[in-house]
């Protein structure tokens, strides 16, 4: 009697090797019924290796397999139906599947579902089934869920219990390397919500600053700026804040502008200084849009005096 697993474990061990071979065997598990036989052809077919690529082929197949219990194939199919391979985006389609292998234990898709449901994409926006998906991701060791479940106690559910119960997700995020996790807590730190002081909050801003996280430079920044948790260093300040202010950052652009044109960390430069201030203004910064006015008001005044001799 013909064993479809047989037939599968034997693709999977030549699919690269012998890719034609590999869809032989899994056409003929897949002809025996086998879910891992239609998930294996349809995910040969879909990558075209050992046999044309044909994506409406491979869906179908993969729904061969879904239906037939495979959840990995449930979980290819939400991926699937977001639009990816030039497949139709369908929105329903793919919070269906995704919620599927969501519910048959595949991890992957619990925060797949969770962004679904927190976002409203082709349904409601529910945070209580998002924070459900994402706790049960975040159970798993996912820091990004980790984060995930902080920001929706701390910003969606918003309730004195939930707030205090957030930081201890924000604090084992962050442990796990996520930069918006310790920039929160560096900032919890700050605040005086976890234990630590500006020395600790200094560190967390540190890693986040470490992995190019720009609000973690920018207050690490100001901390240097000010001497706030270390002494003063006005050249550390500047080129933290210098390199938020590549980006197109009003408030960095505004900082760097300040220290440029007073000569502080940095030589003197008026004239960047003045094409600085204009930037940050545009950008929305409005103490750069009240020292431009205030330079203007002195240079019409100066204008005045020189017309009235």
């Amino acid at each position: 009697m013909e064993d479809p697993a047989v037939y599968c474990m034997q693709a999977v061990n030549c699919y690269q090797t012998n890719p034609e071979r590999a869809v032989a065997l899994f056409e003929r598990a897949a002809e025996l019924g086998s879910p891992e036989g239609y998930f294996g052809l349809a995910e040969m077919k879909i990558n075209g290796m050992g046999t044309p690529k044909d994506v409406e082929g491979a869906v179908e197949l993969y729904k061969k397999s879904a239906e037939g219990g495979n959840t990995p194939a449930m979980f290819r199919l939400g991926g699937i139906y977001t639009g990816s391979y030039g497949y139709p985006e369908d929105k329903e389609q793919c919070r269906i599947w995704f919620e599927k292998a969501a519910e048959g234990g595949v991890d992957l898709a619990y925060p797949e579902i969770a962004a679904i449901y927190l976002y409203g994409y082709g349904t409601e926006p529910d945070s209580s089934k998002a924070l459900h998906y994402y706790k049960l991701s975040a159970d798993t060791g996912n820091a990004q869920s980790m984060f995930m479940v902080g920001y929706i106690k701390s910003e969606l559910v918003a309730t004195d219990e939930s707030r205090k119960d957030s930081v201890k997700w924000f604090v084992k995020s962050a442990e796990g390397g996520i930069p918006e996790a310790q920039f929160r807590v560096a900032r919890l730190t700050e605040d005086g919500k976890i234990p630590g002081g500006f020395d600790e909050a200094k560190k967390w801003y540190e890693k986040a600053a470490d992995q190019g996280f720009d609000p973690a430079k920018f207050n690490l920044a100001t901390m240097y700026y000010e001497g706030r948790g270390t002494k003063q260093n006005l050249e550390k300040a500047f080129v933290l804040y210098d390199e938020v202010a590549s980006s197109g950052d009003g408030d960095a652009l505004f900082m760097t502008a300040r220290m440029l044109y007073s000569g502080l960390g940095i030589a003197q430069d008026t004239e960047e200084a003045m094409e600085r201030f204009g930037r940050s203004a545009a950008a929305g910064n409005k103490l750069a849009e009240e020292f431009l006015t205030d330079i203007r008001r002195k240079q019409n005044a100066q204008f005045v005096k020189i017309d009235g001799l």
